[in-house]
């Protein structure tokens, strides 16, 4: 609440109404006007102006001919206004196909049949419902196509990404239920009209549901992005959280028109995307090339290159990760030494004489057969292990390493697929390990 400088208070009130709530909408004003509270303009939040404690009825109407775009009376809602106004209601304000009146005229006569409510409450709902439902498709459509092209198996290895797909999959299942419900009130209803009854549009608190998964989404992705992407990747999501926030109020403030709307909403939209990808793009070169976070990646890494042969050069990269759910472990180790081919010039700005090496490796356990069989599959598929590409190790191939098999590319001897009972392990080092070094890296990485 806050006092303008014409000594009038005001009281912002953020409220969210589906077309089907209609009469609690309008209940709610008229308590407030009741409260000395009246209705302003319709901007984020219900804006209301102070003044006596009045009496005065509201009628919350759907307008056919509005749009989901539209942030406040169009053309033809302002001519629908003056039709309104003759039979005894005031336009307040308006948005999407919502337009809200004032009761003006003790003789005023319902701005629509009933027939007519429900008609246009029917269909501005279905509306609502099923484009929501397609939005949900279509972003859980996009969220497993990335999940599979990260590789889908991952997800049975992380605790927090199988309770971030089962959030999303209970959105889908609320937003089905939502149809579903839809179907059976425009049934039930139709038959109400026809006899002669009058519906009471009231409140509806299943939205609440809808507002409680995606808070705790958001929740899960700051977890996921602030443990897996590191701080970076956290800082973000709510950097882009707060510009598409900033985008909403700025379109509410400013209230464009229909036609302005679809020209804002597409270049913020393209606005948002650039910086969405330049954000996803700092965030994962971040990595742990330098300091105390390379330093921590180190400690935390059971096996680097130093622990089976000579290296000379310095660790100029590493990164560690480790994941685990219900089902099983999965660790990611990479750890370089002196500087890849293509970095001609050291930190000091000189020609570097430095070779440069690589380790990474990545180990999956679990107890679940059929699960290390997908693992398997995802893996020499992703390695583009087809049947003619297949190099199979030799007898003495499964003797040093212990296990059941071990392949590799056809064109790269240094990148390793090692199938165990309880285990896989995926294996690159520009220089393998040979003889005993490969027990010191079973050793080292429990194997």
């Amino acid at each position: 609440m806050k006092q303008d400088n014409d000594h009038k208070l005001v009281k912002r009130v953020f409220k969210n109404y589906r077309y089907i709530e209609n009469d609690a909408f309008a209940q709610y004003l008229h308590e407030m006007s009741l409260k000395g509270w009246h209705l302003k303009e319709w901007k984020f939040w219900l804006e209301f102006e102070k003044g006596e404690c009045r009496d005065i009825e509201y009628a919350v109407e759907v307008f056919q001919k509005g749009s989901e775009m539209d942030v406040k009376p169009g053309l033809d809602a302002e001519e629908y206004a003056e039709y309104c106004r003759a039979a005894g209601w005031e336009l307040v304000d308006g948005r999407r196909k919502f337009c809200i009146f004032r009761k003006i005229s003790e003789d005023a006569i319902p701005i629509v049949t009933e027939e007519e409510r429900f008609k246009n409450i029917r269909n501005a709902e279905w509306i609502r419902c099923l484009t929501s439902l397609l939005s949900t498709v279509f972003i859980f459509g996009l969220a497993g196509v990335q999940f599979f092209r990260a590789g889908s198996v991952l997800i049975l290895f992380s605790n927090m990404l199988l309770i971030l797909t089962l959030t999303l999959a209970a959105v889908l299942v609320y937003e089905t239920t939502q149809c579903i419900g839809m179907a059976v009130w425009c049934v039930k209803s139709g038959k109400k009209i026809r006899g002669g009854e009058r519906l009471l549009y009231g409140k509806c608190w299943g939205q609440y549901i809808l507002y409680g998964i995606l808070i705790l989404i958001l929740i899960e992705l700051t977890v996921i992005w602030g443990t897996e992407g590191g701080g970076n990747s956290m800082i973000v999501l709510w950097i882009w959280v707060g510009i598409v926030g900033a985008v909403l109020l700025g379109f509410f403030f400013y209230r464009p028109s229909r036609r302005e709307n679809w020209v804002i909403q597409l270049l913020a939209g393209l606005g948002i995307g650039i910086i969405w990808c330049g954000g996803l793009a700092v965030s994962v070169t971040g990595g742990y090339g330098n300091g105390e976070d390379m330093l921590t990646a180190v400690g935390k890494l059971p096996l680097i290159m130093t622990d089976y042969r000579q290296v000379d050069e310095e660790i100029t990269f590493a990164d560690y990760k480790e994941r685990s759910s219900v089902f099983g472990t999965v660790l990611n180790g990479a750890v370089e030494y002196g500087y890849p081919p293509e970095a001609t010039y050291s930190k000091a700005g000189e020609t570097s004489g430095e070779e440069w090496r690589r380790l990474s490796y990545t180990v999956y356990r679990t107890d679940i057969p059929w699960l290390l069989e997908q693992v398997w599959q995802e893996e020499i598929t992703a390695g583009n292990l087809g049947d003619h590409d297949w190099v199979i190790e030799a007898g003495s191939g499964y003797e040093k390493w212990g296990a059941k098999e071990v392949v590799h590319r056809e064109w790269e001897d240094n990148f390793l697929y090692i199938r165990y009972e309880d285990a896989i392990l995926t294996f690159y080092a520009t220089e393998p390990p040979e003889g005993d070094q490969i027990n010191i890296v079973r050793e080292k990485l429990g194997l």
